[in-house]
């Protein structure tokens, strides 16, 4: 819908899963592919049966959390400066959690459905992911607007960097989500549009990028009519200088029009 309407990104950055998104965006993954990688990334999870998972977010910087970790946990999301995504077994996470109240720190189990994304347990499901992927991705250069949040900065460089892979989404599978680092190639009065779901990422957004910045949510999770907030939240981006044609999410109009088609007219009043 967005490409439909004429907006392009100038930049595109994705949280975990979140990269196939941006494959998609930057053209470097056909639909079919983005659709199939996800299903594949939920299916071979599942298939490998792990031990029961657990995430939780902490009130914690990077290095604090890597310092405060018991062993088996692990930082998996450096969301921003101070908050990050612990993963390990789900027993082991709950008792940080409890801790890390008592110590007056801010912490908070996620659901992630059993599941200790990010972690080391992720590299039992990377030979059949891979596996499946091999199947189904194209391998296509990434474009410099796709930021890498599953690479480090210093190894941009590299062949698994270079490319949208069945390599690099594994890679994404197994390694930290590096979103804070990836924001801080984000323009200082961008308009960043969070395509999910959920606008869950706002107020972390929010939190990183500062008052500059514009930030737009495009689905909201319970909202009555996410066709209203969708197209209310385009009328913030209009607001904010990003250029779109609305009519072209409309299907195009045949003239002359056929016989029969009633008049406006009558819908016309003060």
């Amino acid at each position: 819908l967005l490409f439909s309407m004429g907006i392009s990104p100038d930049g595109i950055v994705g949280h975990s899963v979140g990269e196939l998104g941006c494959g998609y965006a930057d053209g470097s993954l056909t639909a079919e592919e983005t659709v199939l990688a996800a299903y594949w990334r939920g299916r071979c999870i599942k298939d490998a049966k792990l031990p029961p998972g657990g995430m939780a977010a902490v009130g914690l910087s990077w290095e604090e959390a890597r310092q405060q970790c018991p062993p088996g946990v692990v930082p998996a999301c450096h969301n921003s400066e101070d908050t990050v995504t612990v993963s390990g077994p789900a027993t082991l996470v709950a008792n940080f959690v409890k801790e890390l109240k008592e110590k007056q720190i801010f912490a908070k189990e996620v659901n992630s459905s059993g599941v200790a994304f990010h972690s080391q347990y992720m590299s039992d499901t990377a030979p059949a992911l891979k596996s499946a992927l091999l199947n189904i991705i194209v391998p296509k250069p990434r474009s410099s607007k796709w930021i890498s949040s599953s690479i480090p900065e210093c190894n941009w460089h590299t062949d698994l960097a270079k490319y949208s892979s069945a390599e690099y989404h594994v890679n994404n599978l197994v390694s930290p989500v590096l979103f804070q680092e990836a924001l801080k190639h984000v323009p200082a009065n961008a308009v960043v549009i969070e395509i999910a779901p959920h606008c869950l990422l706002q107020a972390i957004l929010k939190r990183s990028l500062g008052s500059k910045c514009n930030f737009v949510g495009l689905m909201k999770r319970g909202h009555p009519d996410n066709v209203e907030f969708f197209l209310s939240s385009l009328g913030k981006c209009f607001l904010n200088g990003v250029k779109m044609n609305p009519l072209k999410i409309c299907n195009p109009v045949q003239y002359p029009v056929p016989k029969g088609t009633p008049m406006l007219s009558p819908l016309v009043s003060w």
